[in-house]
């Protein structure tokens, strides 16, 4: 995740990544487009790619990513992803994005040797609740 390196199994805010996240929301609420707003932070990007970061809602922090921007910065920079692209009426209609803040995992039942199965099968008990 763009943003975070992993610790010692933990994220950790990886600082001149996280200044880029923290610069590209800034700008793209300064008025910019969400291109710009890469440019302008330092790290070009195609266009689908910010939206993703500002639609991330691990930004604004969770139980397993530190915050990076506040809540109030990522409902305002939403609300203007709404608000633009209701401006034109051939763009897609978004809706905001639900933030989850409790989570609940079952014990693994299961090892494998394989490191990257192994935490997509521990990710998969992973359960959201609503």
């Amino acid at each position: 995740m763009y943003g975070y390196k992993i610790v010692n199994g933990e994220a950790v805010v990886y600082e001149s990544e996280a200044a880029v996240i923290i610069n590209i929301f800034n700008g793209y609420l300064s008025g910019m487009s969400l291109r710009d707003a890469s440019v302008n932070a330092g790290k070009p990007m195609v266009h689908s790619m910010v939206k993703r970061i500002i639609r991330n809602s691990c930004y604004v922090g969770d139980e397993f990513y530190p915050a990076i921007i506040s809540r109030q910065t990522f409902a305002r920079a939403n609300a203007e992803l709404i608000r633009r692209a209701e401006k034109h009426p051939k763009g897609k209609r978004l809706q905001a994005p639900t933030l989850y803040t409790e989570f609940s995992i079952s014990e693994p039942k299961m090892h494998y040797d394989d490191p990257i199965r192994q935490a997509e099968y521990v990710y998969s008990l992973i359960e959201v609740i609503k």
